[in-house]
């Protein structure tokens, strides 16, 4: 396991949440392929649009992106990595 700071993790997250909601196409994109590497499926880029659930899995995806480490346990049937695994 690398190690990874908090407050380094924090700051990737942001950068990384600026860059992709920059240009909106190009972000949900990313944010698909990002959902794919973290254990969802790219289908689930629709759970966006749900409220306050849609939040809640853009965080949570945004985070294991932007880790060091894969520190969630992955699902067999999905690979999981991260942008800097």
């Amino acid at each position: 396991m690398k190690p990874d700071g908090w407050f380094m993790h924090f700051i990737r997250f942001i950068l990384i949440g600026l860059v992709m909601n920059i240009i909106p196409l190009v972000g949900l994109i990313w944010g698909m392929i990002a959902l794919s590497k973290t254990g969802y499926r790219k289908r689930d880029v629709l759970m966006y649009l749900i409220p306050i659930w849609g939040f809640v899995v853009a965080i949570r995806m945004g985070w294991r992106y932007t880790a060091k480490n894969v520190y969630w346990s992955p699902r067999a049937d999905r690979p999981s990595g991260s942008l800097f695994a």
